[in-house]
């Protein structure tokens, strides 16, 4: 009687415990896609940087911004991704997602050349797919 309930007490805790992590993990998900979205929208609408026809001068101008972007790992990665998909557009914001996800990839990135965020992730797709 007693190892039948302490079996069953170990299967609660070991359930609650898997709900924990997998609750955790989406909480960070969440966490990382509005730590990308506020940072992107925050490098795009910089002022000072709207002069210039130079992506590279939105990062260099809000390098804060850019690096809460990078430091959201593989989860950022996954959702910038998701993100250049699902968009419509092909512009500055399009070019940013892609360039922080060549940063994300580092080594892993199969994409040497390409000319927009929508045409590194079209690359992207065909290597890794």
């Amino acid at each position: 009687m007693i190892r039948k309930w302490m079996v069953s007490g170990k299967l609660v805790l070991c359930t609650a415990a898997w709900m924990l992590a997998a609750c955790s993990n989406q909480a960070g998900s969440q966490d990382a896609a509005r730590e990308v979205e506020s940072s992107l929208q925050q490098i795009v609408s910089e002022p000072g940087s709207m002069i210039s026809s130079n992506p590279n001068d939105y990062i260099a101008d809000n390098p804060a911004a850019w690096e809460q972007i990078i430091n959201t790992g593989e989860d950022g990665l996954n959702i910038l991704i998701q993100q250049l998909e699902s968009s419509a557009d092909n512009g500055l914001k399009e070019w940013l997602m892609a360039q922080a996800s060549t940063e994300l990839l580092g080594e892993r990135n199969p994409v040497e050349h390409w000319q927009s965020g929508k045409d590194w992730l079209r690359q992207y797709k065909m290597n890794v797919e």
